[in-house]
């Protein structure tokens, strides 16, 4: 029987997950080799729009490294450098088209990888984290789904983070990102602690143990020590889990959900503290998504379409249903605390927001709009705790190209936080024209909400990079 790792996949299939509306359409792709060269740090350098090393666009002083842990944690999100604060950044509206003259006249391609610039629109501070030489040389180098695992770790040692690279579909990396210094550090995943295929990689969300992360290598979930990549066993793991994608966890690493293969019809659900593990099984399902304050998970149905199950952790049965199309649908959605906000792309356009409570059936109702595409990406791993749940900010970013080509979508192609409650604020544009699902931007949180990981093609260059946007703080 052949592993999953090493199967060959139909093109029936491949047809169908080129053309499924929903969800996330996981890639296979298998590892390119590729030549580990670890050296010193690469430091941020002198770019075009006037930020050198060790300075930060939005005027944040560097905390300095140390043994410490994270200056913060998930309550908010504090950090060495303050609290994230998305009202800082202006708000969006439909004028905020993408500024390609000014952004192509920084040559963000020839940039070194840990140099910094200001977005044209924002003046938000972007490090860039790979190049066409680092960690390796590379063709390219993209990052895994929007939602999903954490990809960005919390601090863990003093300012230093770690972050998930993916070497142009392939190999895994981890790379350092210290704010203010630059990228270094960088080691290639291999052997058990390599993931399988993307969305098989979380880093912990409880900044009491920022250095751990869980990898499924296609039978078994570990968790590691992303220090030493050495296993870290014990607190429930291993767990024996073949073929497990969608690997995500709710806030402090309370509840790990995680599907039985790319098509799996299998959603299963573990809590460590008590050791107990639940599974449930619906032919039609599309890919699970968790509540970030634990408890539910709604699932993305394949039938019906964009359907939606909301599966309850204390009784272990489906707490309620949504139909999906031709209503509101239940995909692409950003996963928050006791929300779920999506776009509802069966609307008239331009459409609007829109939003689902966990535990409240029946609760899928608009939110506002205009959104700021029909073909956009949500993301929620930014673990926040308002006095209002309505007040959690969320992310959405459009994919397949630099803008939707319609005048009336807001902050047009731009990465557009909202919340419940009404506010959208633009944290900048990725410059992505990228058409492959592998290149698409993916705009992702970091759990503590200080920075957004995105993939870009820098309009239109023949390579992709990473990059990180920091939110302002206070």
């Amino acid at each position: 029987m052949q592993s999953i790792r090493d199967a060959v996949v139909p093109f029936a299939v491949l047809l169908f997950l080129v053309l499924l509306p929903t969800g996330c359409r996981r890639s296979r792709a298998r590892p390119r080799v590729a030549t580990v060269e670890e050296g010193e740090p690469v430091l941020g350098s002198r770019v075009p729009n006037g930020h050198p090393a060790g300075s930060s666009g939005s005027g944040h002083p560097d905390g300095g490294p140390s043994d410490a842990g994270p200056g913060g944690g998930a309550d908010g999100g504090s950090t060495a450098f303050g609290s994230p604060d998305p009202t800082l950044l202006p708000g969006a509206s439909i004028a905020q088209a993408p500024l390609t003259g000014i952004y192509d006249a920084l040559d963000v391609p020839s940039l070194a990888a840990g140099s910094t610039y200001s977005d044209p629109t924002t003046d938000v501070t972007i490090y860039k984290l790979t190049s066409a030489s680092f960690p390796v040389p590379s063709s390219g180098w993209n990052h895994d789904y929007a939602e999903g695992g954490d990809e960005v770790s919390l601090p863990y040692h003093g300012t230093t983070r770690a972050v998930l690279a993916r070497q142009a579909g392939g190999w895994y990396w981890l790379i350092d990102f210290t704010p203010g210094v630059g990228v270094s550090n960088p080691r290639l995943l291999t052997g058990n602690v390599l993931p399988f295929m993307d969305l098989a990689f979380t880093f912990s969300n409880n900044p009491a143990t920022p250095y751990y992360a869980w990898v499924s290598d296609g039978s078994m979930i570990r968790r590691i020590d992303i220090r030493t990549l050495a296993e870290a066993p014990g607190g429930g793991w291993p767990q024996i889990a073949p073929g497990a994608t969608w690997l995500h966890q709710s806030e402090n690493d309370g509840l790990f959900v995680w599907m039985l293969g790319a098509l799996g019809t299998t959603m299963v659900a573990f809590e460590p503290a008590t050791n107990t593990m639940q599974s449930y099984t619906n032919l039609g399902m599309n890919e699970p998504r968790i509540d970030r304050a634990g408890r539910y998970v709604g699932i993305t149905m394949n039938v019906p379409l964009n359907g939606l199950i909301v599966w309850d952790w204390e009784t272990g049965e489906i707490a309620w249903t949504a139909p999906g199309d031709p209503g509101i649908p239940f995909a692409h959605v950003a996963s928050l605390r006791r929300r779920w906000v999506s776009v509802d792309w069966n609307q008239d356009y331009p459409p609007d927001y829109t939003l689902f409570l966990p535990d409240t059936p029946g609760s899928a109702r608009l939110i506002g709009g205009p959104a700021n595409g029909s073909l956009v990406h949500g993301d929620g791993n930014w673990i926040q705790h308002p006095a209002d749940l309505d007040d959690q900010w969320a992310i959405f970013c459009h994919y397949g190209s630099l803008r939707p080509p319609e005048s009336f979508w807001l902050s047009p192609g731009g990465m557009v936080l909202i919340t419940p409650k009404g506010d959208r604020r633009l944290l900048g544009h990725p410059y992505n024209t990228a058409s492959s699902y592998m290149y698409y931007t993916f705009a992702k949180f970091s759990s503590d909400g200080r920075y957004v990981l995105f993939t870009s093609d820098m309009d239109g260059s023949p390579r992709s990079d990473l990059f990180l946007a920091e939110l302002p703080a206070r």
